[in-house]
C-alpha cells in the first residue's frame, strides 16, 4: 500500500475523482446500443473543457457535467451527433450531415457556427471554433487576437486542433501548420 503524503492528498484526490467521473461518463456511453443488430451507428467519444465534460453516446445523443454558468452544458436536445469539443466555456458538434451546433459563451462569436456545412472534424479553443470540411479546407469563427483563426489558405487538411490562443493543422502528407500564439 502506498501512503501519500498529506501535502499531495487533495491533487491525488481530485485526480482520483475526475478518473471516476470519466470513467463513469464513458461507461453509460458504451452500454449505450442504437438498437441495430448490437452494432452501433455512431462512435462513442468525450471532450473536457475548463470546467465541464461532454460525451457523444452511441445513439449519436450528448451528455454533459460540470460547470453550466454559460450554458456549454446544455446539450441534452443534441441528436444525429458524431464528434464533439468542448472549450473554456462552449461545447460544439458536429452532426452526421456535415453541419455544426454550438452552446455556451458566444463573447467573441465562437458559437457562430450555424451556417457551417460540410465539415467531418472541429475544434476548440478558449475564444474560437476551427471545422474542417470534407475539401480539406478549414474555417474559424471567433477570438483572433492572435490569429488563431487565420486557417483560411489552408488546404489538404485532415484533422485540426485548437488551444487556448492557437490552432494547429495536420495535412494528408504528414506535415504540421499551425498559427496563434507562438
Amino acid at each position: 500500500m502506498k501512503i501519500i503524503p498529506g501535502s499531495k492528498r487533495p491533487r491525488y484526490l481530485a485526480r482520483v475523482v475526475i478518473f471516476l467521473v470519466l470513467g463513469a461518463l464513458i461507461a453509460g456511453m458504451i452500454g449505450c446500443d442504437s438498437g441495430r443488430d448490437g452494432r452501433s451507428e455512431y462512435t462513442p467519444m468525450v471532450a473536457a473543457g475548463a470546467c465541464h465534460t461532454v460525451g457523444v453516446k452511441s445513439d449519436g445523443t450528448v451528455v454533459a457535467i460540470g460547470d453550466n454558468g454559460y450554458g456549454q452544458c446544455d446539450v441534452g436536445n443534441w441528436t444525429d451527433i458524431t464528434e464533439v469539443a468542448a472549450g473554456a466555456y462552449h461545447t460544439v458538434g458536429v452532426k452526421s450531415n456535415g453541419t455544426v451546433v454550438a452552446v455556451g459563451d458566444n463573447g467573441y462569436g465562437q458559437c457562430d457556427v450555424g451556417n457551417w456545412a460540410d465539415i467531418i472534424q472541429a475544434a476548440v479553443g478558449y475564444g474560437h471554433t476551427v471545422g474542417v470540411k470534407s475539401d480539406g479546407t478549414v474555417i474559424a469563427v471567433g477570438m483572433n487576437d492572435d490569429g488563431q483563426c487565420d486557417v483560411g489558405n489552408w488546404t489538404d487538411i485532415t484533422e485540426v486542433a485548437a488551444g487556448y490562443f492557437d490552432t494547429v493543422g495536420l495535412k494528408t502528407d504528414g506535415t504540421v501548420v499551425a498559427v496563434g500564439d507562438n
